[in-house]
């Protein structure tokens, strides 16, 4: 048998073609993103069982994969909504450049997903700079301060899951202050720590969903009336759609005292609030 010098190493691999992706693409209609986030959630909850995470090493760090891409989903779709329906938001963002490519796969009436495209979103410095850059939304660290810095220790892991095989780099490691070891450290997410994770996910994706919702609130009801194309005729409407991008149908089914949450009594206490 005659070899080649690089057959020693391993055979020569088959030939192989992913082919055309239109088999795997599928059209949807979303609902709110915090719905979409929520059902995501969920979702890898209930299948990361016991039993599957022990059996299968590599489930956990899918998991977490899969929460984290959820929440930058979350955000992506929240941020660009907001750019839609809120002119300060328009305003702080005018000068921002836009994916090209995205402008024409959505075309004009969804052009303003492409804003974010570009953005990872996984790391507290990427959705603090955006969330400010792009809405004028400042996450002050009373009520982000400790969701965020959980959620960068969910980045850090993402980043050695997606980029590093599933061992831990350097940097990364540094920087959640892990102890040194002797030999590479493969991360290995169990149930608990799975569980954990994405609760610590959660946390910070419904706090910027409430915090977010309260600022788009006060700038209905102050900020957007003193401009020069507010038209109170639309006030409702404007209103409608707040309620449509931020409110949690999915949550609202389990939630305690559900019958006394509506859209229109909270848009009876935004009123209120501000003396409307």
């Amino acid at each position: 048998m005659s070899l080649k010098v690089a057959d020693f190493v391993n055979e020569a691999p088959p030939s192989g073609s992913i082919g055309s992706i239109d088999s795997v693409l599928t059209e949807v209609d979303l609902k709110s993103p915090i719905d979409e986030y929520i059902k995501s959630s969920r979702s890898l909850l209930s299948y990361g069982t016991v039993d599957r995470l022990s059996q299968n090493g590599h489930l956990g760090g899918l998991l977490v994969l899969g929460s984290v891409s959820a929440a930058e989903a979350y955000f992506r779709s929240i941020l660009s909504l907001s750019l839609e329906g809120c002119p300060i938001c328009r305003e702080t963002a005018a000068e921002k450049s836009i994916n090209l490519g995205g402008v024409l796969w959505h075309g004009h009436s969804e052009f303003r997903r492409s804003a974010f495209e570009h953005m990872s979103f996984s790391s507290r410095a990427e959705l603090k700079k955006a969330s400010q850059g792009y809405l004028g939304f400042e996450l002050k660290d009373a009520k982000f301060s400790g969701p965020l810095k959980e959620f960068d220790i969910a980045c850090h892991l993402r980043h050695g899951l997606v980029h590093n095989g599933g061992i831990l780099p350097g940097r990364n490691a540094v920087q959640l202050g892990a102890q040194r070891y002797r030999k590479p450290v493969r991360i290995a997410v169990d149930f608990s720590m799975l569980q954990r994770t994405v609760a610590a996910v959660d946390t910070l994706v419904l706090t910027f969903n409430r915090e977010l919702f309260d600022e788009m609130c006060h700038r209905w009801a102050e900020k957007w009336r003193r401009r020069a194309d507010w038209d109170p005729s639309k006030e409702g409407e404007t209103f409608r759609k707040l309620w449509k991008n931020f409110s949690c149908n999915e949550l609202h089914q389990t939630r305690n005292g559900r019958s006394s949450i509506s859209r229109g009594k909270c848009l009876a206490e935004v009123k209120a609030k501000y003396n409307l």
